[in-house]
C-alpha cells in the first residue's frame, strides 16, 4: 500500500522535536517518554491536527545525519502540499477529517490544491462553478489559485455566475438570451469591456448597472432586546430606543457544537435574517445542527405539552412562542421516481387533470381526472408504467434507460392521448415550459398563480413534466420554496398581533447556481414571505442577497477553531463598518458601488 508523504514520515519512526505552536502534535499522556528521547507524534495526533498546525510543525522540523538523508526528499514534499492547502484557504481543516463532512467548496479547493502540486503546464482545466459555497474572502484565494495555474501555461475554462470571476476573466462567452428553449445562442464574446458595451447581453446589463441597497428603499427596522440599537459604526446609540414590546424574536442559548464557542444568538422574527461568515466559520453548525434541532424539539414539546426529552446540556430556545412551525428548505431531491415532476410536487397538476376531465369527449368516454395521472393503471402507458423510459439492468454496470417504444416516451396510453385541451393532449401540456404554460393557462388562476411563482424564482425554463431526479439541488430548493410561498401567502398575518403564530423558513445558500438577474428575483420572493408575516433565515455568501437583509449575524473571524464566534450583528451597514469582519470588508465596497 502506497502511503502519502505525511504517513511515510510518521512510519519512519524518527525522533522529532515538537514546537510550542504545534501543540496538537504532542503525544498523549499514554505515550512513553524518556529523558533522552524527544516525544514522537503518532498518526492519531496528526489526524487531529489542522493543516496550519501540521504546516508549522514540518516547517520547523529538522534532522541530522542519516535521518536527514532519509527525510531529504520527503519533508519538502510535505511542506509544499500543506502550503498549497493553506493557499486555497483550508488551513483550518483537520488532516483526518472525513470526506463526507466536507462542503462542496472545500472539496473543490482540495482538488485545486492537488493540481497546484502537480506543477503541470499545457493542461486544459474545465471548472463548473468553483465559487459555489465560497465566501468573498475565500473567493479571492480561489481566483489567486486560478491565476497561478494560468501563469504556468495552462488554459482554464470556467462556467460561472460569480461577478468577481467574470471581472478577472481574459475572455467571456455569454450564452442566452434566455434560459431553456429561449437560450442556446452566443449573445456576446470578448473581453469584459466588450461585454459591458453589448446592448443585448443581460449579463453585461447586470454588470454595468448601478444599484442601491436595499432595492426597496428601506429595511425593516430591528430593535434589539434591551431597547438599544447599534449605531452605524457598531457603537451603542442610547438615543435610539425601542418602543414598548420592540421587535419580536427568539434566542438560541449555549450553541457549542463543533467549533462554536457557547454562543447566545438572538434572531429577530418577521425579518429577512442572513447568517454570514467565511467558509468553516460555523454557519451551518449554528443553524442546522444547533438552532433547527432545538427549535423543532421545543415546538414538539409545546404541541404535546410534555417535558423535553433532552437531558444533557444542549442548545435551548427561548422566545419561540409566536412560531407556528419551522421549515428547512434544503436542496434534497423533491422526488426520486420519473413520475415525480414540478407540476405534481407544487400541486397544480391536479387542476390540469380536472380540466382535461371536463373536455366533452372525456366526459363522453367516462374519463375522470385520475385517468390523466401517471399513477393510474388505466391512463398511463402499460409498458413503461408512466415513466416514459424502460430500465435495463446491466451486469457489472449501472442500469441503462431507453425510451419506451410503446408510447414513444409520452408516458400515457393512446386512448388517454386522444383527449385534447386547447389543441394539446396531456403529454404535450407536460412538455410546455413554465413560461409557455403561463400563457396557455392565463384564464385559470389556480394554475396561473403557481406558474407565476415558479417564474418569479427564475424557473420559467423548466418543463412541467420534467422528472424530479433531473433537477439540480438549487432547482429543487426553489421548487420547494414555491410551495411554501403559495401556502404562506394564503393568509396574510399581522405581525403586530402577538396572538398570531408564524412560520420560520430556513434556507442554506439558495443562490447556488443562480444567474445574477435570478438572484434578484429570489430576493423578492423571500421578501414577499416576510411581507406575509413569516420569518426567513438564510445562510449565504452572495453579496447581492446579503445586502438586501434586514439583519446580519456574521460568524468568524476565521474558519475552524479560529471561528465559531459572533464577529458582528446588525444591519448590512453596521456589519460593513466592523473592521474585524471579513464579510464587512467586502460588503463595504459592495454597498458603495
Amino acid at each position: 500500500m502506497r502511503l502519502n508523504p505525511i504517513a511515510r514520515a510518521v512510519r519512519l519512526g524518527i525522533p522529532v522535536a515538537a514546537t510550542r505552536k504545534s501543540a496538537a502534535l504532542l503525544p498523549t499522556q499514554g505515550q512513553r517518554r524518556s529523558a533522552t528521547t524527544p516525544p514522537q507524534p503518532n498518526m492519531d495526533a496528526f489526524a487531529r491536527a489542522s493543516v496550519e498546525e501540521a504546516w508549522e510543525f514540518f516547517r520547523r522540523l529538522k534532522f541530522t545525519g542519516r535521518e536527514a538523508q532519509i527525510a531529504r526528499d520527503i519533508l519538502p514534499e510535505i511542506r509544499e502540499r500543506l502550503g498549497f492547502l493553506r493557499e486555497v484557504g483550508l488551513g483550518y481543516l483537520q488532516l483526518g477529517r472525513g470526506v463526507p463532512t466536507l462542503s462542496g467548496g472545500e472539496a473543490q479547493r482540495i482538488r485545486l490544491a492537488a493540481q497546484l502540486g502537480s506543477n503541470l503546464s499545457g493542461v486544459l482545466y474545465v471548472l463548473d462553478e468553483p465559487t459555489i459555497g465560497l465566501h468573498a474572502r475565500d473567493n479571492e484565494m480561489l481566483l489567486s489559485t486560478l491565476a497561478i495555474l494560468k501563469s504556468r501555461g495552462n488554459t482554464l475554462v470556467v462556467v460561472e455566475h460569480d461577478e468577481q470571476t467574470m471581472r478577472h476573466a481574459d475572455f467571456i462567452i455569454d450564452l442566452g438570451p434566455g434560459a431553456g428553449a429561449r437560450g442556446g445562442q452566443v449573445v456576446a464574446a470578448g473581453t469584459l469591456q466588450d461585454l459591458l458595451r453589448h446592448e443585448d447581453s443581460i449579463t453585461g446589463q447586470c454588470l454595468r448597472e448601478k444599484r442601491k441597497f436595499p432595492s426597496r428603499g428601506q429595511r425593516r427596522p430591528v430593535q434589539r432586546a434591551g431597547g438599544i440599537l447599534p449605531a452605524k459604526q457598531g457603537k451603542v446609540n442610547h438615543a435610539r430606543r425601542r418602543d414598548a414590546g420592540g421587535t419580536p424574536g427568539f434566542t438560541l442559548h449555549n450553541a457549542c457544537a463543533n467549533n462554536l464557542k457557547h454562543l447566545t444568538v438572538h434572531f429577530p422574527l418577521n425579518r429577512l435574517v442572513v447568517v454570514t461568515g467565511v467558509s468553516g466559520s460555523g454557519k451551518s453548525t449554528l443553524v442546522r445542527e444547533c438552532l433547527l434541532p432545538a427549535l423543532t424539539e421545543a415546538l414538539q414539546t409545546r404541541k404535546s405539552r410534555s417535558p423535553s426529552r433532552i437531558t444533557q446540556p444542549a442548545a435551548r430556545i427561548t422566545g419561540h412562542e409566536t412560531i407556528k412551525a419551522v421549515y428547512e428548505v434544503d436542496q434534497s431531491p423533491i422526488g426520486r421516481t420519473p413520475r415525480s415532476t414540478p407540476a405534481t410536487y407544487v400541486g397544480f397538476f391536479d387542476e390540469i387533470r380536472h380540466l382535461f376531465a371536463q373536455v366533452p369527449e372525456a366526459r363522453l368516454r367516462g374519463y375522470a381526472a385520475g385517468r390523466f395521472s401517471f399513477n393510474s393503471a388505466h391512463g398511463r402507458c402499460p409498458e413503461c408504467e408512466g415513466a416514459g423510459t424502460i430500465k435495463l439492468e446491466m451486469n457489472f454496470l449501472p442500469p441503462a434507460y431507453v425510451r419506451c417504444e410503446t408510447c414513444n416516451g409520452m408516458r400515457f396510453s393512446r386512448e388517454t392521448l386522444d383527449i385534447e385541451l386547447g389543441g394539446k393532449n396531456i403529454a404535450q401540456v407536460l412538455e410546455l415550459s413554465v413560461a409557455a404554460a403561463i400563457e396557455s393557462f392565463s384564464a385559470f388562476p389556480r394554475i396561473r398563480r403557481p406558474l407565476e411563482a415558479l417564474r418569479d424564482t427564475g424557473l420559467d425554463y423548466l418543463k412541467l413534466g420534467q422528472t424530479s431526479p433531473t433537477l439540480s439541488g438549487g432547482e429543487a430548493q426553489r421548487v420547494k420554496l414555491v410551495t411554501h410561498l403559495l401556502s404562506g401567502l394564503k393568509e396574510q398575518l399581522d405581525f403586530f398581533d402577538p396572538e398570531q403564530r408564524r412560520n420560520l423558513f430556513i434556507l442554506e445558500e439558495p443562490t447556488i447556481g443562480l444567474y445574477m438577474a435570478d438572484v434578484r428575483r429570489l430576493v423578492e420572493v423571500l421578501q414577499r414571505l416576510v411581507d406575509a408575516g413569516h420569518s426567513v433565515l438564510v445562510i449565504e455568501h452572495n453579496l447581492d442577497l446579503i445586502a438586501e437583509a434586514d439583519w446580519l449575524i456574521d460568524l468568524g473571524p476565521e474558519g475552524g477553531e479560529a471561528g465559531g464566534r459572533i464577529v458582528a450583528e446588525g444591519t448590512p451597514e453596521v456589519v460593513a463598518g466592523n473592521k474585524r469582519s471579513h464579510t464587512g470588508r467586502f460588503l463595504r465596497s459592495f454597498l458603495n458601488g
